[in-house]
């Protein structure tokens, strides 16, 4: 019996010639996939980051994406990949979660690698495999059309889709049958005289109203209307710092907000994001101690940053393991035991000194472009401490692991399982969002940095939050992936292995920290020993020690300034800048008796205690003020 994908690709031929166009219906594999239409993935960026993933593994160097924001009605995404020949088009149709890749009918039909169908065609290990990215878009719309080419063609073919969605109702009445309608396609092809042009177009037309509203961030700006009229209990919330404005619900071009974007209209792609991400960094200047994306940005700009750390774009300066001497870091290896200083030489790369090859692309450079803004991964590493630590510079630790697993039954061990991975230390981790661990599967990811660093258990809180860590998994652990690939399957024996060895890793770098604390701790308390130590500093050092730890880094240094301004650019490093003119006032209209050591003293300690990490800058000062002033106060 012949396959209804041939008979779909023998119809859509004929139809190229005879101009008649050709409908079908879609239809799933499994029953349970009948629900894709209901919004399998769980935010509307998750659509944009599965159809980047279809692009790359089409072998596609270039995607661009147009959203008309803050508008949303209409979103085009169009990359220069393969394109899709009819068979591959009826095939996606007509086997929704039956994906031709990484299978004998990917190579037949040209989705996958001649040699190994777990790569593309032109060698990059393959992102999807499950079969249903294209419809994520689901809960963007149910009407979209995609309109695709492959390179020699004289034709173009066009597929416009209208979805259907399942309720539970319908679910339950529904027959045993495997198959169910998902919705329709109309198909039709039309000539095309440039012949060389390779690509995919996919057009997403009548927005839902809950969708744009998702995307406008509108929840957010009505959150905020409440609190200025009043109507919010609380300290009122700060409007987002950047955002793409606010128009009217009853009319797209009345904007009641305008947009504050952190690039100029002249900007080139690569700037504007540069822009982006040097604004949520200065942030640590003026708004708080951490930035944090959800504060600093509206749902779209957030949105831009989420997809940069998700898809396999270039980092905003370079892959961690191309850093050398040069840039100020010290580096070690991870072995079996222990964490071993690693020396590099003249323009010699960590990754070539410990043989990390994640940075290969056999394709080349893949590029994303959102709405004239060239995403690029979020990820840097300064050669500066965000903090007054006696270690003098950040730490990199970097590992190479080849399992075992691919030794024993499939099974049992779920195959073979290989990685690389760093950890980068230190004293302040911006924005907080990168704080964590993040596994990247066959450089792509569904998800953000993990801060528990897939479940540490030990009392670690304060040297958790001073490190970033990226995992990059050169084989395995894609079958882990739960099918949003947004979380993984924690009982599978791929990750079961990397979480072990994840959490060795921290064990690792946390125990050199304590070394090199404990070291330099030593050699301090020598060099003032012959020096009076005041009751207020051996008070302030025993609550620090007894909060952090008797290996913890010294306590942040911490500034009074006239107007708190000279001494801004401080912030980055971890000092605790404050306004000394407010506690000038605040003791001249309460007699206060509070001397700026005493000050200082009660910063380090409300510090040690871990109640400063949250607050914004004006709120420590509100803080550290109020108390200083009860205590100041005549009774």
């Amino acid at each position: 019996m012949q396959d209804r994908a041939e008979e779909l690709a023998l119809e859509i031929r004929r139809g190229r010639q005879s101009g008649d166009i050709v409908r079908t219906t879609l239809r799933v594999d499994d029953r349970v996939l009948a629900r894709v239409t209901d919004g399998i993935y769980r935010r509307p960026s998750s659509a944009f980051r599965e159809l980047i993933s279809n692009a790359y593994d089409a072998d596609a160097t270039e995607v661009i994406l147009q959203t008309d924001a803050p508008r949303f009605e209409r979103i085009v995404v169009r990359d220069n990949g393969l394109g899709m020949s009819p068979e591959v088009l009826a095939d996606l149709v007509t086997h929704i979660g039956g994906s031709s890749k990484r299978t004998a009918k990917g190579k037949r039909l040209g989705t996958a690698n001649l040699s190994d169908p777990t790569l593309s065609p032109g060698g990059r290990r393959l992102i999807g495999k499950i079969g249903i990215g294209l419809f994520s878009v689901a809960q963007l719309t149910q009407h979209f059309q995609v309109i695709t080419k492959r390179r020699g063609d004289d034709f173009r073919t066009s597929a416009v889709v209208v979805l259907k969605t399942h309720t539970e109702e319908m679910l339950a009445a529904a027959s045993d049958r495997h198959a169910f309608e998902t919705g329709t396609v109309t198909i039709m092809s039309e000539p095309a005289t440039d012949i060389e042009t390779q690509g995919t177009e996919i057009v997403l037309m009548e927005i839902t109203p809950q969708a744009r509203e998702l995307l406008q961030g509108l929840d957010r700006w009505t959150f905020l209307d409440r609190a200025e009229a009043g109507d919010v209990d609380g300290t009122p919330p700060m409007p987002p710092s950047y955002h793409i404005g606010r128009v009217a619900r009853d009319d797209a071009d009345v904007y009641l907000e305008q947009p504050r974007l952190p690039w100029d209209a002249s900007d080139a792609p690569g700037a504007r994001f540069r822009k982006l991400y040097a604004a949520v960094r200065q942030e640590i200047r003026t708004r708080k101690a951490t930035p944090n994306i959800e504060e600093s940005l509206d749902h779209y700009l957030g949105m831009i940053w989420l997809l940069s750390l998700a898809v396999p774009v270039p980092y905003i300066d370079r892959h961690p393991f191309e850093l050398t001497a040069g840039d100020g870091i010290g580096f070690y290896s991870l072995t079996s035991r222990s964490a071993d200083p690693v020396e590099l030489t003249g323009t010699e790369t960590i990754g070539q000194r410990l043989g990390l090859t994640s940075t290969v692309d056999p394709v080349g450079l893949f590029r994303v472009l959102l709405d004239e803004v060239e995403l690029l991964r979020p990820i840097s590493f300064d050669k500066d401490l965000h903090g007054t630590s006696d270690i003098g510079r950040p730490l990199m630790f970097f590992g190479k692991v080849t399992s075992g697993l691919g030794a024993v039954p499939p099974d049992i061990g779920g195959g073979a399982l290989s990685f690389e991975a760093y950890l980068y230390w230190n004293q302040k981790i911006t924005p907080k969002e990168n704080n964590g661990c993040l596994v990247r599967v066959n450089n792509a990811s569904g998800v953000l940095f993990d801060p528990s660093f897939l479940g540490y258990q030990v009392s670690e809180l304060t040297r958790l939050r001073q490190l970033m860590s990226e995992v990059f998994i050169t084989e395995g652990l894609d079958a882990a992936l739960n099918i949003d690939r947004e979380s993984f399957n924690y009982s599978h024996p791929h990750y079961q292995y990397l979480q072990k060895w994840v959490h060795f890793a921290v064990r690792q770098t946390t125990n050199r920290l304590k070394q090199l604390n404990k070291e330099l701790l030593e050699a301090r308390r020598a060099a003032v020993a012959d020096n009076r130590v005041s009751r207020l500093e051996s008070l302030v050092e025993r609550v620090w020690r007894d909060r952090r730890g008797s290996d913890a880094e010294p306590p942040p240094e911490v500034r009074l300034a006239p107007g708190g301004q000279a001494l801004l650019a401080d912030r980055e490093r971890g000092v605790l800048v404050f306004n000394a003119d407010i506690f000038e006032v605040e003791a001249a209209a309460r007699d206060s008796t509070v001397e700026n050591t005493q000050l200082e003293a009660l910063v380090k300690v409300l510090s040690a205690w871990g109640l400063l990490d949250n607050l914004s800058w004006e709120d420590q000062q509100s803080l550290v003020a109020d108390i200083a002033a009860v205590f100041g106060a005549r009774p």
